[in-house]
């Protein structure tokens, strides 16, 4: 389906007919004056606390010819209570995020320097880790510490805030330039340019600033088991595969489940050599993103260190890898490759370091601790999924091309008139619920 106005690809790549939650987990420190003394942090998984997601995306603008379009994503979150484990004004401890990116900042400042900072975090009454109830940590919260960086860095923080999901909820800071495959439809949703750049320059290679595949939203059709699925993540800030996992059945639909891969994040192979520049890789499994968010040493994982190198589980307690549970998955028909089933997990964690004259720090042992994993669940809504099923039944038990050939027209048709039903039945259970979004406004990582 090319991503042309009017058309069925253009409906169903700017507003997926898909429920989609993200489910936020998040690392409660239970023991966090022990960790500051060198002790191993105990680590208890709350949640999840989950938030609907409203994907849209604003200021489209074709080219000239309809080969590319140019737009903005945006996602709007609602905390959804009745499925979240308990509310959003709960208590969690963790990791001081700020106080680690100042860490980070001043760890080779002369001994002079170092102790006037010292003198400012216990003027501040900063703590290495935390007290924030869980809408404070997704939409931002604020201390003396940040107040006072701000004014010495303005700008870098959204709001003065730190928060999870900061730059995620309701904000323009992504533009993409994808092709719309009007022209080759194997190109559909290929990534041309983010913000403005063909190649990023994030890594130390070529290869690895490569903008390879799609968005994400669509992907080419025909997929192949031999063949990896690439896409661009800006969470990851790089591009990454997906690789065929099983074939499986949903229903009478044939589904093709492709995941992640051991080794997209396996530092060890020469194809991900360009991602360890300056020594920033600490093992296989945990993927280095401070060159691309403000220079704080956070980690891009699976959840729970699972397909982690051993030490990273080791290090701090409450580790519990679950294939079933933690692995990033997409179950996708083979002949369209539209996506029937999606959970995007992955965790962030951040590098604690041994600094033996910032006070809060001399003690401990460095570690890559984490602070939250999510899993990103999308599930076609059942009135697609029940057409598509049927449609892709009759494609396959279909014998002659003047069977299939309607079949096609009749599936796109279905399509349409549904999403113009659903796009007309959201707006008025909006309308009649005109609920302002939890999160409005206040941002991701």
């Amino acid at each position: 389906m090319a991503i042309i106005q009017g058309r069925e690809g253009h409906r169903f790549w700017k507003n997926p007919p898909a429920n989609i939650h993200r489910k936020m987990y998040i690392w409660h420190c239970t023991n966090p004056v022990e960790v500051q003394n060198g002790g191993i942090p105990q680590l208890v998984e709350r949640g999840p606390y989950v938030y609907r997601e409203e994907w849209n995306r604003s200021n489209i603008a074709y080219s000239d010819d309809l080969s590319t379009i140019s737009y903005i994503p945006l996602t709007t979150l609602y905390f959804d209570r009745n499925q979240s484990i308990g509310p959003d004004d709960e208590y969690v401890t963790v990791i001081n995020v700020p106080l680690l990116a100042m860490a980070h900042e001043v760890q080779f400042y002369t001994p002079g320097m170092q102790e006037t900072i010292n003198f400012f975090i216990e003027l501040l009454e900063t703590k290495l880790f935390v007290n924030v109830t869980v809408k404070e940590l997704m939409e931002g919260y604020t201390d003396p510490l940040i107040e006072t960086a701000s004014k010495v860095k303005p700008g870098v923080l959204k709001d003065n805030k730190f928060g999870i999901l900061q730059a995620r909820n309701n904000s323009y800071y992504q533009n993409f330039t994808i092709n719309t495959g009007i022209n080759d439809i194997t190109q559909v949703a290929k990534v041309i340019s983010f913000n403005g750049v063909q190649r990023l320059n994030y890594w130390s290679t070529p290869q690895a600033n490569m903008l390879n595949g799609t968005d994400g939203s669509l992907f080419p059709p025909n997929l192949h088991k031999d063949k990896n699925v690439y896409s661009y993540s800006a969470d990851m800030c790089r591009s990454y595969y997906l690789s065929f996992l099983r074939e499986r059945k949903d229903g009478y639909v044939t589904l093709y489940d492709f995941h992640l891969s051991s080794n997209v994040f396996n530092m060890s192979r020469e194809e991900n050599h360009g991602f360890c520049g300056n020594g920033s890789c600490l093992g296989d499994g945990v993927l280095n993103i401070s060159t691309c968010y403000l220079g704080v040493w956070g980690f891009i994982s699976s959840p729970h260190f699972f397909q982690s190198d051993i030490k990273f589980r080791e290090d701090v307690h409450g580790m519990k890898p679950d294939k079933n549970k933690h692995e990033f998955i997409m179950s996708f028909d083979p002949v369209t490759s539209v996506p029937f089933a999606v959970n995007v997990r992955l965790q962030l964690s951040f590098y604690v370091p041994n600094i033996k004259r910032i006070h809060l720090l001399e003690s401990v042992k460095p570690i890559i601790i984490p602070i939250v994993w999510f899993d990103d669940e999308a599930r076609l809504i059942p009135e697609i999924h029940s057409l598509l099923s049927i449609i892709l039944v009759s494609l396959k038990a279909g014998s002659y091309i003047k069977f299939i050939l309607p079949s096609i027209s009749l599936l796109f048709l279905s399509i349409s008139t549904l999403f113009i039903y659903f796009q007309w039945r959201r707006t008025r259970r909006d309308l009649a619920n005109s609920k302002i979004p939890l999160l409005n406004g206040k941002g991701e990582i």
